[in-house]
């Protein structure tokens, strides 16, 4: 099965027995979702379309509330949430992105006053990063303008619901990123 090609074609007319499963699924309007051969692909389909929209959505929100990036409040959330030594690199782990990225949104950060930079005291080849009372002050209105937003934009969706989605998509996580390491 190619997932990626099926999941891409948002075109694609539905087949017999998935047009009705698309309608069912709670949230979803009739014939919203492209025709998927089976339920991976239609899961696939989803958790991007889900991840795109989740990041448009947070990258409006904070040029708005902010005037920064999504990228930016990630990077400043992680640091916030580990106080102490915290090294570029498990900054970049944490949300995925390049030590590049985070080492560019770390020097913007640095130069609005938000984050200090000092060398490790574990070792000279990394960094250790640390919030400046403004860079808290910033993470702290920009979770309170995501409280906010969640409000209005999220579904109020069931605490059962909710736990059972986590689960699922941290079982897929941890599969699939075994399976890259293993490649």
């Amino acid at each position: 099965m190619d997932a990626r090609s099926d999941a891409a074609r948002s075109d694609a007319a539905p087949s017999d027995t998935h047009a009705e499963e698309a309608g069912a699924l709670p949230g979803t309007a009739a014939g919203a979702l492209p025709g998927l051969p089976d339920d991976l692909a239609t899961l696939w389909y989803l958790v991007r379309r889900v991840a795109g929209l989740f990041d448009r959505s947070g990258e409006a929100l904070f040029q708005r509330e902010l005037g920064i990036s999504l990228a930016q409040f990630l990077v400043l959330s992680v640091v916030d949430a580990h106080p102490g030594p915290l090294s570029q690199q498990a900054i970049a782990d944490r949300l995925g992105l390049t030590k590049g990225t985070v080492s560019r949104q770390i020097d913007g950060a640095v130069n609005a006053g938000w984050m200090t930079v000092e060398v490790s005291a574990r070792t000279r080849r990394e960094n250790s990063v640390a919030l400046t009372a403004a860079g808290t002050a910033l993470v702290r209105r920009g979770d309170d303008a995501f409280k906010r937003a969640r409000a209005t934009e999220l579904p109020d969706l069931d605490p059962d619901d909710q736990r059972t989605a986590i689960r699922v998509l941290a079982a897929v996580n941890e599969s699939l990123d075994a399976s890259v390491r293993r490649a």
